[in-house]
This record gives C-alpha cells, structure tokens and sequence, in this order.
C-alpha cells in the first residue's frame, strides 16, 4: 500500500470488530464523488483492486473485510462469517466513511458510488437490494461477477474439461492472461494475507440473484465483464434483468481484467461514473 495514502481502522459489529480502509485521492479529483471497492475472494484482499486508484481521477476507498488482509480476523466461534454478515459489516464502513467526511454529503443522502469485483459484487449487490439500511450509491458497478454460483461451477468444470483438466493452463487462460503474474495479485495472495475462516467459492456455492431483488434494483448499473473470463455469459445471465444495466467486455482479458488490460478498463469504469455523478 503506498505510504501516502490515508490507512485508518472502522469499527463494526457493534465496535467489537476493526476493518481496516484506505483512501486513495487522485492529484486532481475535479468533481468526481468517491468509488468505494468490494473486493472478492471471499477472503482475498483488496491489494489486487489498488491499480483502480492509478485509473480514475477520483477518490478510491478501500477496505479488507473481515477475516483477511489488514482487518482484524475473530475466530468463526466468535464472529459469524456470511454473506448476510458481510451486508452489515458493509453498511456500517459505509456510515463510518461518512462520519469521517470520507463520503460526503449531497441533499440529505451519502454521495458515492460502488463497486464490487467477483465476490465483491455479490456482495455490493446484496447490500444494494437486501433493504439492509444501506445508503443508496448514485451507480453500482458489477465486475466479473456471476448472477449465479452453481451456473458458474458448471461453466468453470466445462471450460476446465476443455483444458483436459489442466489448472494451471485454467489459471493462465481464464484467471489471469499477464506474465509475468501483476505484484497487487501476487501481494494478495501473500502468505498469511487472504483469509483461512471464510474463504473460496465454495462457502458461496448456493448463491443466485433472486427475481425479486433483480426487479427491485433501479440503479444504473454497470457490468463489467472480459473476453476470456471464466465468469461466462451464461455465468452472467440473470444482471440482463436489471432496469438500467450497461454492459462492457473487455477484450482479450479475463477474471482480472483490471491487471491485464488497465487503460480500457479504467476508461470504461470512469466514462460510467462520470455519467452518473449528480443525482438524478
């Protein structure tokens, strides 16, 4: 994490737990309303999401969720670990950021967008749609995120059958096509760094966007998927039912489409939040 940006801890759970959150702000931010960043995982921290802070000429605030990376990490016996827990947790660094002047201000409501990748989305989904007191974002972007896990498992055993099975031709050809491997996703994966408690796909195996939440979101939304990505578009079906959703493929990229094509992501994501920086 570079030194200068700003590093503090959030209370959650009631202050029994500690999040750490870092802000990046760009040189020149003009008008542009703070992107706060879900990462994925679940348990792997934000490091792999910085580069977003070199793209968009905004605030970018980031936080590790609880379990992994910087954040405190209470034993499952003690603290529970789960989507719905996560939503809270969420609610409460946004209340905080905004305590802190972090997020500010605009007619009455916090003025922000959100932004979640893989996990992160699920997660900044559910926070958006579950009627957890969340404050609404003015957009929400969705980066490789599937609308459904087992969809997903299917597609990845498919794509891992082409590949004869092979993981590592799987990894190099669906996870992350740079070489050498970026250092924010190395630094992410750092021993003792993701989180052991709450970890992987599997202990989000079940999860699918529901009808009724797809129907409630009227948020503009936008989607960000890649060429290559093992989130497939079948992987991403049900997002086709939100009222107001863009979608952009990156091409030649895949599930860290960020790490490996920078410029046209970051083009793609700003081009969107400037879009949607005042209030409708």
């Amino acid at each position: 994490m570079p030194a200068n940006w700003n590093s503090m801890l959030l209370p959650v759970r009631a202050g029994r737990c500690h999040l750490w959150a870092g802000q990046h702000r760009a040189a020149s931010t003009a008008d542009g309303l703070p992107l706060l960043v879900c990462h994925g995982g679940p348990g792997v921290p934000s490091d792999y999401l910085f580069p977003l802070s070199g793209q968009l000429p905004r605030p970018v605030v980031f936080f590790d969720q609880l379990g992994c990376g910087r954040s405190e990490r209470p034993s499952p016996e003690v603290e529970e670990y789960s989507i719905t827990a996560s939503v809270h947790d969420l609610v409460e660094v946004v209340e905080a950021l905004v305590a802190k002047g972090l997020i500010p201000m605009q007619q009455g409501s916090p003025a922000y967008h959100l932004y979640g990748q893989s996990f992160g989305g699920i997660l900044a989904f559910e926070a958006v749609s579950a009627n957890a007191g969340l404050p609404l974002p003015r957009s929400l972007t969705l980066s490789n995120v599937p609308s459904s896990v087992p969809v997903l498992l299917e597609e990845v055993a498919a794509l891992l059958a082409q590949l004869e099975d092979d993981a590592a031709r799987f990894d190099a050809t669906h996870v992350c096509r740079a070489t050498p491997r970026p250092p924010e996703l190395l630094a992410a994966y750092a021993p003792g760094h993701p989180g052991s408690h709450w970890r992987g796909v599997d202990v989000i195996a079940d999860w699918c966007a529901t009808e009724p939440s797809l129907g409630s979101l009227t948020l503009p939304v936008l989607l960000l998927a890649a060429e290559h990505d093992f989130v497939t578009p079948r992987a991403m079906e049900g997002w086709q039912q939100l009222a107001q959703q863009r979608l952009e493929v990156i091409p030649g990229a895949a599930h860290h489409a960020l790490l490996e094509r920078p410029e046209v992501y970051g083009t793609c994501l700003e081009r969107f939040l400037q879009e949607h920086d005042s209030a409708q």
